[in-house]
């Protein structure tokens, strides 16, 4: 039903629309009408981490663990933050019993994917300072999260930091020119797409890297897997476009010793775990996630600290 929901109205948006600012800045509205849960359970505060701004979630009731997640939203760069990802943020801290950092990284239209990374590096930088243990740190994040995700990872070995003790990336945008074909992309299989039609992903380009814009390192992070040593859990949906770019990922990085778990899921649509709370699976991907975040800083679901 949600697939066919998002086939029916989501993609003839993005297939017919023009990819204009104002367009993403509709999304970015209606992505913020989505009420905000209030959870007894769950404590929040706003907060800024090396200037960015974002908020620390951690539970005030059941179990809780030593874990720290930094959690980079999805939203293709151009829309989606804390409050839109509540539910899903909420999960995590449910399931791990650890404290989320989430933030509110610079975005298209007013500032360009450089900026989105630079954010996602020093809010990371900024965690390292704040978690009980530095060595306990997870940078989750989806779609566009997942991008920067990989950036932090790869940064984070660049400038000699403390790296994660895990990446987690849900439907991880991998490159900013995701039809590429090289680095062991293979396209077999017809993709269908539920969300963004692949033809209009050469127009986002153009305002995800413009001309002369510098990212740190590597554009794409799927050139990065040399500098990524952390262990990865990869979640994919069977007909998203994405999802040879995530596959020839995890070859590379399997390939060069690093430990991978990767998981591919039929039927749902691009980004799922982000309906937390509301599909099976959204769920069930999050608690997935939080036992292999929480196996990687030696601890176990349920355990209290």
């Amino acid at each position: 039903m949600v697939d066919r929901g998002a086939r029916m109205t989501v993609k003839p948006l993005l297939r017919y629309a023009p990819a204009t600012p104002q367009l993403f800045r509709r999304l970015q509205l209606l992505a913020e009408r989505r009420p905000r849960s209030v959870s007894v359970d769950i404590h929040s505060e706003r907060t800024e981490l090396d200037g960015v701004s974002g908020e620390i979630m951690t539970p005030s009731a059941g179990i809780t663990s030593d874990l720290a997640i930094l959690y980079l939203h999805g939203g293709g760069f151009f829309f989606g933050s804390v409050d839109s990802y509540r539910p899903l943020l909420e999960a995590l801290v449910r399931a791990t019993g650890g404290t989320i950092y989430a933030i509110d990284y610079r975005q298209l239209p007013d500032h360009g994917v450089a900026d989105s990374v630079a954010d996602s590096i020093a809010a990371y930088e900024a965690v390292l300072d704040l978690a009980k243990d530095r060595t306990k740190v997870v940078v989750a994040g989806d779609s566009a999260g997942g991008y920067l995700t990989m950036k932090v990872a790869e940064l984070a070995t660049r400038r000699g930091l403390q790296t994660p003790a895990a990446l987690i990336g849900f439907s991880p945008l991998l490159s900013l020119n995701p039809d590429r074909t090289d680095k062991d992309v293979r396209r077999i299989d017809k993709i269908r797409e539920t969300m963004l039609p692949a033809h209009r992903v050469e127009e986002i380009r153009e305002l995800w890297l413009p001309s002369g814009a510098v990212i740190e390192g590597f554009a794409d992070p799927l050139h990065a897997s040399a500098y990524i040593t952390s262990p990865v859990q990869l979640v994919a949906v069977e007909e998203e476009f994405l999802r040879p770019e995530i596959e020839a990922f995890a070859r590379l990085l399997s390939e060069k010793g690093v430990e991978v778990d990767l998981h591919l899921w039929r039927g749902q649509i691009h980004a799922f775990p982000m309906m937390a709370g509301v599909l099976a699976d959204a769920n069930l991907a999050i608690e997935i996630a939080a036992e292999f975040a929480l196996a990687k800083i030696g601890e176990r679901q349920g355990e209290p600290q």
